[in-house]
C-alpha cells in the first residue's frame, strides 16, 4: 500500500535548538522524553547527529512494531552498540539467525523445565536474609543483584559462585556502567584509548575468560543428568541437526545472564522501595502470605495461590521498567499509524512513558497493585503493558523471571520488613536497564505485629506513592 509521503509528525525541531534538546536528554532521558511524549503527541519526530527517530507513544502502534509488523523491523542502533559485550546472542541478532537461536534455547525455557528452579531461588534467598541482622542498614539494590547473581550462575552453570564466578556479576556491572554513556553507542568513540575504554576491554576480556572456560569444564565433563540451562543449550539442535558453537553458546550466556540477573535484582529493589512507601500494601502482601504459606518455606506450587505477590510485582514494573525502552530499525518502507516509516529510521518505544500514561493508566504515579484485579486493567489496549515486550520477540525468560521475583518476595517479606533509610533520594541511571544511581539502603527488621492488625489492613486504600 503506498504511504503518503508528505505526512509527517510533530516533534521538537530546529538546528539551533539541538544542541540544548541533546543536554536535556542527556541530564534526564526519563523527564525528556515524557515531556516531549506529551507534547507532541503519540508519534514525535526526533532528530539525533542527523539520523532520524520515531518515538511512538501509543500501545496500538507499539503493538504494530512488535508484533503484526515484526518482520519489516530488526534490532535498532543502540541494541546494536551492545554487540561487543553481548555479542549475537538471542536479545541482539535478527532475522533468520535469531529464529535459529529462538527455536534451540525456547525448550530449555518450557514451564516443566524452569519448575526445577524453584527450590534454587528459594535456598540462595534464605541463604541471605539468614545473614541479615535486625537493625542492620542495607543496600536493598546491592544485595539484590548478588543474590540474583548467585541464582543464575546456579541455573545457567550448575555452579556455586565462588570468586572467579562472582566476577561475572562484578564485571558485567562494570560493562553496564561504560554504556550508561551515550558515547558508548558509537564504534569510532570505543575504539579511542580513554580510561574508560581501556577498562571496558579489559573488563570484556575477563568476562569472555570465565564464559569460555565454563563452556569448555561442561564439554570435557559432559551433560549428562545436569539440568542447568547451559547443558541444555548445549543439548539444543537446529533443524539441521547442528549445535551451538562456543561463541553462540557465549553470546547466549552472556544474554542470558544479564536478563536473569540485572532485570529481575532491579524489579525487586524497587519493589522493595515501593512497598517501604506503602504500609497498607505491604499489610496485604504479608497477609497473603500469612493465609498461603502459613509460616512455612515457599515453593513452586504456592506461586499460583499467591496473586497479590504477583500484582506486587507487575505494578513494581509499571512503575520501574527495568527495561525503560524498546528500539528498532524499520528494514523496508512501511506504515505505522498512518506515517510512513522510511527503511532505516530508528523507532522508539519507552515503557517508562506508555506506563504512566494517564490516558491508560487511572492515577499513573501511584503504587497501587490492586489495580491489576480490576475490570479496566484488564482490558487495557495489549502493549500498554509491556515490560518483557512484546510479540515473537518477547522475552524468553519472562516466565522463569516472573517466578524468581515472586518466590524471592515471598522469601524475604514473609519474615522480614525493610525500611528506608531516611533521607535518601531515588535518582534513577537510564542505561541498558534503569538503575538506582546511589542504592536503595534499606534497615532489617523482624516482621513483627498480630495477625488481627495485618487483616484489619487489607481494607484499607492504597497510599499515594511518595515519589522519587
Amino acid at each position: 500500500m503506498p504511504v503518503a509521503p508528505s505526512k509527517v509528525p510533530n516533534g521538537p525541531s530546529g538546528l539551533l535548538t539541538y544542541p540544548k534538546r541533546f543536554l536535556d536528554y542527556c541530564r534526564d532521558p526519563l523527564a525528556y522524553l515524557t515531556r516531549i511524549a506529551r507534547q507532541y503527541g503519540d508519534v514525535v519526530l526526533l532528530q539525533s547527529f542527523g539520523m532520524p527517530f520515531y518515538m511512538l507513544n501509543h500501545p496500538d502502534q507499539i503493538e504494530e512494531v512488535l508484533r503484526h509488523k515484526h518482520r519489516s523491523f530488526k534490532k535498532d542502533f543502540y541494541i546494536i552498540s551492545l554487540r561487543p559485550l553481548l555479542g549475537n546472542g538471542l536479545l541482539s541478532s535478527d532475522g533468520e539467525e535469531w529464529r535459529r537461536q529462538r527455536a534451540m534455547a525456547q525448550p530449555a525455557f518450557q514451564a516443566k523445565q524452569i519448575r526445577q528452579y524453584a527450590s534454587t531461588m528459594v535456598d540462595y534467598t534464605q541463604r541471605l536474609t539468614a545473614s541479615w541482622q535486625p537493625g542492620q542498614a542495607r543496600d536493598i539494590h546491592q544485595e539484590m543483584m548478588r543474590l540474583t547473581a548467585q541464582i543464575v550462575t546456579k541455573t545457567l552453570f550448575d555452579a556455586e559462585m565462588t570468586d572467579a564466578e562472582g566476577d561475572i556479576g562484578h564485571d558485567l556491572e562494570a560493562a553496564m556502567t561504560f554504556y550508561a554513556n551515550p558515547l558508548s553507542m558509537w564504534p569510532a568513540w570505543r575504539h579511542v584509548p580513554t580510561p574508560t575504554n581501556l577498562r571496558f576491554r579489559t573488563t570484556l576480556r575477563r568476562l569472555n575468560a570465565v564464559i569460555y572456560r565454563l563452556i569448555q569444564e561442561r564439554r570435557s565433563s559432559g551433560t549428562q543428568g545436569r539440568g542447568d540451562l547451559l547443558s541444555r543449550l548445549l543439548e539444543a539442535e537446529d533443524e539441521a541437526g547442528q549445535k551451538m558453537s562456543d561463541t553462540e553458546l557465549r553470546d547466549q550466556l552472556m544474554t542470558l545472564f544479564l536478563a536473569g540477573h540485572e532485570t529481575t535484582a532491579l524489579t525487586l529493589s524497587y519493589t522493595f522501595f515501593l512497598l517501604a512507601q506503602s504500609p497498607e500494601v505491604e499489610a496485604k502482601l504479608q497477609a497473603e502470605l500469612d493465609l498461603v504459606l502459613c509460616g512455612r518455606t515457599p515453593t513452586i506450587d504456592d506461586v499460583p495461590e499467591l496473586p497479590y505477590a504477583e500484582w506486587v510485582i507487575k505494578e513494581s514494573m509499571r512503575l520501574y521498567p527495568p527495561a525503560w525502552t524498546i528500539g528498532r530499525e524499520a528494514l523496508e518502507d512501511c506504515e505505522i499509524g498512518d506515517y510512513p516509516i522510511k527503511k532505516g529510521t530508528q523507532v522508539l518505544m519507552s515503557q517508562w512513558v506508555v506506563h504512566r500514561d494517564p490516558r491508560f493508566w487511572s492515577e499513573p504515579d501511584r503504587f497501587n497493585p490492586d489495580r491489576w484485579g480490576e475490570e479496566k486493567t484488564k482490558s487495557l489496549p495489549r502493549c500498554a503493558y509491556f515490560p518483557f515486550g512484546d510479540g515473537p520477540r518477547i522475552c524468553v525468560g519472562n516466565s522463569f523471571a516472573m517466578m524468581e521475583a515472586i518466590l524471592i518476595l515471598a522469601t524475604i517479606a514473609q519474615r522480614n520488613k525493610l525500611e528506608l533509610v531516611p533521607g535518601q533520594r531515588l535518582r534513577l541511571v537510564p542505561s541498558v536497564t534503569m538503575r538506582p544511581r546511589d542504592g536503595i539502603k534499606m534497615i532489617v527488621r523482624e516482621r513483627t505485629g498480630s495477625q488481627t492488625a495485618i487483616e484489619s489492613a487489607v481494607a484499607a486504600k492504597p497510599v499515594e506513592f511518595a515519589g522519587t
